[in-house]
């Protein structure tokens, strides 16, 4: 195996070792569901906002504002930030419904650096992220409840044995 295969593989170890981590660690949170639940749900909702990077530490500071776990609303916080584009195009297409944008955003490929500038700042583009962050943020919260205690043990059960196995 030559050193650049080699590198990828440890390299792969690790983001797997430090998903499982972080997965272990959402899976223990603390504290009741409903603060977890809140934590969660107001860091999703950060994502549909320009943060510029540091959406996981505006859901920091948000969830403890509001009384939300501050580890699952740094998870939720991080958990769309790859996805910005989409979430941008949806917002677009959401505020397009009350407000009409000054450049159209028809299909995902009409995201370009040229639209995002031209438009992140507008109302189309702010009344979007409102509706779509409370949309999101409101089922967030009512899943995470309905789903995270029927999960949780059987996620920290299969967790821990995939690590095991990982150590062997």
């Amino acid at each position: 195996m030559d050193e650049n295969a080699a590198m990828r593989s440890k390299m792969g170890r690790q983001i797997r070792d430090g998903l499982r981590y972080q997965s272990i660690r959402f899976f223990r949170l603390r504290g009741s569901n409903e603060r977890s639940a809140r934590g969660f749900a107001i860091g999703l909702a950060c994502n549909f906002y320009p943060t510029f990077g540091l959406g996981g530490f505006i859901a920091l500071f948000l969830a403890r504002i509001f009384g939300g776990n501050l580890a699952a609303g740094f998870i939720g916080g991080c958990l769309l930030a790859v996805f910005w584009p989409l979430l941008f195009y949806l917002n677009i297409r959401m505020g397009s419904w009350f407000i009409r944008p000054e450049l159209p955003v028809d299909q995902l490929d009409d995201v370009t650096p040229h639209t995002v500038n031209a438009l992140v700042w507008g109302q189309t583009f702010a009344v979007g992220s409102v509706i779509n962050s409370l949309i999101v943020g409101v089922s967030a919260y009512v899943l995470f409840l309905a789903l995270y205690a029927r999960v949780r043990l059987p996620a920290l059960r299969w967790l821990r044995q995939r690590g095991r196995t990982r150590n062997r």
